[in-house]
């Protein structure tokens, strides 16, 4: 509301600057990084444990893009003093597995077709695979101690501590080609510099100015993030066969984000303060096929993340469950503290039932709430919906904002802007008015819930726009 109230010509650009620096914005990107490394694992998975706490205190100290990929590529020596290993370790020091990993996410290329077979439509071959594959050879880890921390909801917790070292092995073996590889770059130049260091030798390959695909690669993956859609699609599937769709432009801000030291952070400033972005959904009679130009804002489903802590936001979830335990604390329940660590442990519970019921039971990579049936319930008669939506329960979110405000309209306007993130339109203002006169409701509090539940199973609120 008070943004709403900003009459300042640089109120957004002012916005996304704060936004930058919050904490929400690291926990957030912190948790998208994570899930892009190593996929989403169970909350008490160690790698995901330490490989969390390394790359928020990246992402807060804004380490530069390509040394934040170098230190993953090449991380060694104790998880303790070193939370990038999570990384080699999450893949097993597997040569096979960190290459098909590595080559995708950060180079947008598509090699793992060619650990079987040379590509079928790129230039990708086999000995390209493992001439890449054999940079990873010689990773070993060894058990030193455990590592004393705490997991995501707050709880003290050991992990066990590894050293991870280089052996100097020149060559990987590989059965289906009856020989051995030695290391060497996707142009076919060979490494010939200390075994040792032939991690860090591809790291700096990966991340040079030289390399058109690193640049590239986030780009494209930072822009589908915001607009919807990627320049190359999929993110990970760059060659000959998907051709960017504005071929320009993309070069334009990769080269932009090279000439700006690889700051993430200037890049999404970039986007977020451009027209493109701010596009309204909203189409016209020119406008309404474009698939291709981002004349407007394209709608997509929020990510399982993103949906799930909207309605974190719109249920007014943690204040009541605070409620809650005030009320139990009266009668010699936790202290402030303990209350925080249980309202955690609730939230990261709800997370993994939340995701469960997303899962497609395909082996997918899980990333929008997309309308099956069993979320279609959670919606429709969860226990998260129906206790915030009950006007008779002390602390749920219709009873707070019936509390709060007298007027419908000031209600009304409340929950809009929580749910829908927008205030109703001079329209919809209207049609609750007769419907709040209208209904056989005795307690016409009654309404005010029928107007919260259809705004958060409503398409509107399931769509980022």
């Amino acid at each position: 509301m008070d943004f709403l109230k900003d009459g300042s010509s640089n109120k957004r650009k002012r916005k996304i600057e704060q936004l930058l620096i919050s904490d929400a914005h690291f926990d957030y990107w912190t948790e998208l990084w994570v899930n892009w490394l190593i996929g989403r694992r169970e909350d008490s998975d160690d790698r995901r444990i330490g490989l969390t706490f390394w790359v928020r205190d990246a992402l807060t100290k804004n380490m530069l893009y390509n040394q934040f990929v170098q230190e993953l590529i090449a991380a060694d020596g104790e998880l303790r003093d070193n939370g990038a290993g999570n990384y080699i370790m999450r893949y097993d020091s597997s040569p096979v597995f960190l290459t098909s990993h590595t080559s995708r996410l950060f180079l947008g290329l598509p090699m793992q077709c060619a650990e079987c077979h040379d590509h079928k439509t790129e230039a990708w071959s086999q000995e390209n695979f493992y001439g890449i594959a054999a940079f990873f050879t010689g990773i070993e880890s060894q058990r030193k101690g455990d590592i004393q921390t705490m997991d995501m909801a707050g709880n003290e917790r050991r992990m066990d501590n590894f050293l991870i070292t280089n052996k100097p092995e020149n060559v990987i073996w590989v059965e289906r080609l009856e020989k051995q590889i030695r290391p060497h770059f996707l142009d076919g130049t060979e490494y010939k510099g200390p075994l040792r260091k032939k991690r860090e030798a591809l790291a700096q390959w990966v991340t040079d100015k030289s390399n058109p695909y690193f640049s590239q690669t986030i780009v494209n993956r930072i822009w589908k993030h915001f607009m919807g859609r990627a320049f190359v699609e999929p993110v990970d599937g760059f060659g000959e066969e998907n051709q960017p769709t504005n071929p320009e432009l993309l070069k334009w801000l990769a080269n932009d984000f090279v000439i700006y030291g690889y700051d993430l952070k200037h890049l999404m400033r970039t986007l977020l303060n451009s027209e493109t972005y701010q596009r309204s959904s909203q189409t016209n009679e020119s406008n309404k096929d474009d698939q291709l130009y981002y004349s407007h804002a394209y709608l997509k489903p929020l990510s399982a993340e993103q949906f799930f802590h909207s309605l974190l936001q719109a249920t007014g979830f943690e204040r009541l469950q605070q409620v809650r335990m005030e009320g139990l604390k009266k009668q010699g329940g936790d202290d402030r503290k303990g209350m925080l660590r249980r309202l955690e442990r609730m939230k990261r519970e709800h997370l993994k039932k939340f995701l469960f019921l997303l899962d497609n039971g395909e082996m997918e990579e899980i990333e929008a709430f997309n309308g099956t049936i069993p979320q279609a319930l959670m919606m429709i008669n969860g226990n998260m919906v129906n206790d915030s939506a009950s006007h008779e329960e002390y602390g749920s979110f219709v009873n707070y904002v019936l509390g709060k405000w007298r007027e419908p309209i000031e209600r009304m306007e409340y929950i809009y802007l929580n749910v829908l993130s927008r205030l109703p339109t001079a329209k919809e203002k209207t049609y609750f008015r007769r419907y709040l006169e209208r209904s056989l409701y005795r307690n016409k509090n009654l309404a005010y819930e029928d107007l919260y539940w259809v705004l958060l199973n409503s398409a509107e609120f399931s769509l980022n726009h």
